[in-house]
């Protein structure tokens, strides 16, 4: 299905409103589930400030969710044996009128579409992280090609 998703916890900030682009950002907040939180809130997210490379802008947005995915493993529960980490389905981000396009191989659907709890866990904080950026309003989730908003659960 066609469409873009987005996120009921994420909340920009008010200086993104004063038409900065990402290439002056120097620091960035970005999200990573908190395990603790989850326990009462599948969307609760901890926030990290990140000093923000020097990169060329539309790299930004990709690297800020590779941090974010480092540490996404699968689990015994809810995966099955042999996928990979979250990160190796990655493919990049890319913004296109305000929003942003996250784009994984159809492994990442392991993660993405499963239990709602668990899809919430992995969504929120790229949801958040990306909304941090000035010049995005949006998130959308890619699989192999195609905008993806059929999810189960």
């Amino acid at each position: 299905m066609i469409g873009t998703a987005s996120c009921e916890s994420g909340v920009k900030s008010e200086a993104q409103g004063d038409g900065a682009t990402s290439a002056a950002l120097s620091e960035l907040t970005i999200y990573f589930s908190d395990e603790q939180g989850v326990l009462t809130d599948c969307a609760a997210v901890r926030p990290e400030p990140w000093a923000v490379p020097e990169a060329q802008p539309e790299d930004l947005p990709a690297l800020a969710i590779r941090r974010v995915l480092r540490d996404v493993g699968p689990s015994e529960v809810l995966h099955r044996q042999g996928t990979l980490r979250l990160i190796e389905y990655f493919r990049g981000v890319r913004i296109e009128n305000g929003t942003a396009i996250v784009a994984f191989d159809v492994e990442a659907l392991e993660y993405l579409n499963s239990a709602a709890c668990a899809q919430g866990a992995i969504k929120t904080p790229i949801v958040r992280t990306l909304i941090e950026f000035p010049n995005v309003d949006d998130v959308a989730w890619e699989i192999d090609g195609e905008i993806f908003t059929a999810w189960d659960a």
